[in-house]
């Protein structure tokens, strides 16, 4: 057993250099990813304060470096790979706020066995890092929102079209031919069922870096930890929806006017779709196509992102992006295909030509 102040020195060492690292990442997200100015400023003073604080302990460089023992630390190994995988940007965020907070609690708790005023202080930086995290989380979430619609093509389910091929096998075709998002709709399927069908789903795509959306059911999407929900128009109300769920969370909205595009942006959804662009028998509805002009309405109305759906093919979706979508959904186009990747494949190519024509980068 080691002696007791070697020992406090030693937790010191590894929580201040465990709260730094996080702090660094937190930091780095403030500056580099959201542009937040204030946050990276304010989250930069708590890590110099932190040093600042623990260099007023006697003598702690010679005594916290005498007692670091990296090679015999029990947790070494015992720690390795507890953490996990990061998904996305707000799972990372929080990871090492989380981190930053819990070593803060530490060194706290070691100070005040040495310097009832350097345990004050730590207390006041721990409390600042709760006060940064408040203001800041919202733009976190915000982009990692906006990351996670960054995609061309988004691939929904349809098992009725899919020739007899599962939900994980149409999903695999679609991604390997570039599909970045994927929608789960089944509409015959029972809750119990469609949670298992979800939670493979969202496996496939997890570890594919791909979005993963629910259809209709919000029970599920959170249950299977989906990165959204799609809802139509006679679904459980965006509003509602938004209050249940909290900011990080997408939620999608089927619109078929300007009127209902921004209405959803008005009540919290986070992308709206605007169709049917063409004709389509994939999903009963009661409204007539509403063409590709209604794209470029909303485009110019509405602030969020859109996606556009219906009767889109290899054939029109040239047009439909001239006229300004930025992301096609489908249905049919690749489930029902004799070869869903080379028709997703097909489909991102012409996409891109599209958009090259229209001057994008």
């Amino acid at each position: 057993m080691r002696p007791m102040d070697e020992g406090i020195y030693r937790m010191i060492d590894a929580n201040l250099h465990r709260a730094a690292e996080g702090l660094r990442v937190l930091m780095d997200i403030a500056r580099f990813v959201c542009d937040d100015v204030g946050a990276s400023g304010r989250l930069k003073a708590v890590r110099h304060g932190l040093f600042e604080a623990v260099e007023t302990l006697p003598s702690y460089y010679a005594k916290a470096v005498q007692a670091r023992d990296a090679e015999e630390d029990v947790g070494r190994s015992a720690g390795a790979g507890v953490m996990g995988r990061r998904h996305d940007l707000p799972d990372l965020y929080l990871a090492n706020l989380h981190r930053s907070q819990e070593a803060l609690r530490a060194l706290e708790e070691c100070a005040k066995l040495i310097s009832p005023v350097l345990g004050s202080q730590l207390e006041d930086l721990r409390f600042t890092l709760y006060s940064v995290d408040k203001a800041f989380l919202p733009s976190v979430l915000k982009a990692g929102s906006e990351s996670l619609m960054d995609f061309d093509l988004y691939v929904v389910t349809d098992q009725s079209l899919s020739r007899g091929r599962d939900f994980v096998t149409v999903i695999e075709s679609a991604v390997q031919g570039g599909a970045g998002a994927i929608q789960l709709r089944a509409k015959h399927l029972g809750k119990r069922e469609m949670l298992s069908v979800a939670r493979d789903i969202r496996s496939l795509t997890r570890e594919r870096g791909i979005t993963f959306f629910v259809n209709d059911h919000l029970d599920i999407a959170l249950a299977c930890e989906a990165d959204g929900c799609h809802l139509g128009q006679d679904d459980f109300p965006i509003d509602e929806a938004r209050r249940i769920v909290g900011a990080g969370f997408i939620l999608g909205a089927s619109t078929h006017s300007v009127e209902q595009a921004l209405e959803a942006e008005a009540q919290g959804a986070s992308y709206v779709n605007v169709g049917p662009i063409y004709p389509t028998k994939t999903k009963e509805t009661s409204c007539p196509p509403v063409g590709v002009e209604l794209i470029t309405k909303v485009k110019e109305r509405v602030r969020i992102p859109q996606t556009c759906m219906g009767g889109i093919n290899s054939s029109n979706v040239h047009e439909v992006i001239l006229a300004g979508a930025d992301r096609v959904a489908v249905v049919s186009a690749v489930v029902a295909a004799d070869d869903i990747e080379a028709a997703a494949r097909n489909l991102l190519d012409r996409i891109s030509q599209a958009k090259k024509q229209r001057g994008d980068d």
